[in-house]
């Protein structure tokens, strides 16, 4: 039997461990952070502003309502903090952290639905999220959630992960904390909101352009199109020859990427963003991608790959395998069949992205 946490440990329900089937479901970044060694952020920020339009929007408050109660989890104390759709669990005496981080996450549950067009109806049970202070913290968790082995998910030096609807990671300092939060509180609303899984392709596309942001007094602006990292794990890829062929980055999963900081490795990232960027701003991809995301919701991705739902369930249960036979084919249905074609417009529009162009 795997070891579970506790009900103390998890009151929102215990987080498991998980065997070889799982491991799709155990989504952590281990690189999310990272990308910024590659290039100056000066830098890259002067070339994306030098054409980026000035966003005329104030932004949605960061202050909300909170409920705030102490909790006593695994080798730890701290408090909770309830907003009307997370539970936060935090160790961290950050004053500024636990004042902002439930407004932020509020604003980027507006943001998720505004980027991926998906509509929430009824009340739900706040999602769990946990905030430790400190990496040694978070590792203690993190070995707890997943049976007191160590792997790749141990060996993330700035990130964190969800794992079957519950965010985990740690207070890294600076503004780094809330793209973190961003990235893997998308993966959370995809968890609890979608009957079907998406290909790793759109998922961690979608996660990586919920990564931007603004923050303006007590306001924060999400900017899809503005994310400094991403800019810069795209511009070393396509500068350095990293850039993956179409086909092959359609049937990757985010464990392919991950196993270390290599700008090869979040090359990958940042072709994802661009490939977001692209499917949003050409009408034809666009209204593609949101069938895509709706047909999930409304669990009808059998329909486009031609299966009974029985297959696509038994298929999911096979982990990995699930991404890499799906993902083209409903790539075809939805954005395009014509790959060749598709990749010649991407990349002149990733290398325009990159300023390349």
């Amino acid at each position: 039997m795997t070891p579970r946490l506790g009900d103390s440990d998890c009151p929102d329900g215990p987080v498991g461990g998980f065997d070889s089937c799982e491991r799709d479901v155990f989504r952590y970044n281990a690189v999310v952070r990272l990308a910024t060694a590659t290039a100056s952020v000066l830098t890259l920020s002067a070339l994306l502003g030098g054409c980026a339009q000035k966003l005329t929007v104030t932004g949605t408050p960061m202050i909300t309502q909170v409920r705030q109660a102490p909790w006593s989890g695994h080798r730890t104390t701290g408090i909770t903090l309830t907003s009307t759709h997370y539970r936060i669990y935090t160790t961290s005496n950050n004053h500024a952290l636990l004042k902002y981080t439930p407004g932020f996450m509020e604003a980027a549950y507006q943001n998720y639905m505004k980027l991926t067009g998906l509509s929430v109806s009824g009340a739900s049970k706040p999602m769990p999220i946990y905030l430790m202070a400190n990496r040694n913290q978070w590792a203690i968790l993190t070995k707890k959630i997943v049976g007191g082995k160590d792997g790749p998910h141990t060996s993330i030096e700035a990130g964190g992960y969800c794992y079957q609807g519950t965010c985990v990671f740690w207070d890294l300092g600076g503004l780094s904390t809330f793209s973190v939060a961003s990235h893997e509180g998308l993966h959370q609303f995809f968890y609890h909101n979608l009957r079907d899984r998406l290909p790793m392709w759109l998922e961690e596309g979608l996660c990586v352009t919920a990564e931007g942001y603004e923050i303006r007094g007590q306001n924060v602006a999400f900017t899809p199109d503005r994310n400094v990292p991403r800019f810069s794990n795209l511009r070393n890829a396509i500068i350095q020859g990293y850039w993956i062929p179409l086909r092959k980055l359609l049937r990757m999963h985010s464990m392919d990427a991950v196993g270390g900081y290599t700008e090869k490795a979040v090359g990958y990232y940042g072709q994802l963003w661009a490939l977001v960027q692209f499917l949003r701003s050409q009408p034809k991809y666009r209204a593609g991608l949101e069938r895509l995301l709706a047909d999930a919701q409304a669990s009808r991705l059998h329909l486009a790959l031609n299966l009974p739902p029985k297959a696509l369930d038994d298929l999911r249960r096979h982990g990995l395998a699930y991404n890499r036979v799906t993902s083209e084919p409903l790539f075809r249905h939805y954005i395009s069949a014509d790959l060749g074609e598709f990749e010649r417009q991407y990349l002149v529009f990733a290398k325009h992205l990159a300023k390349l162009q």
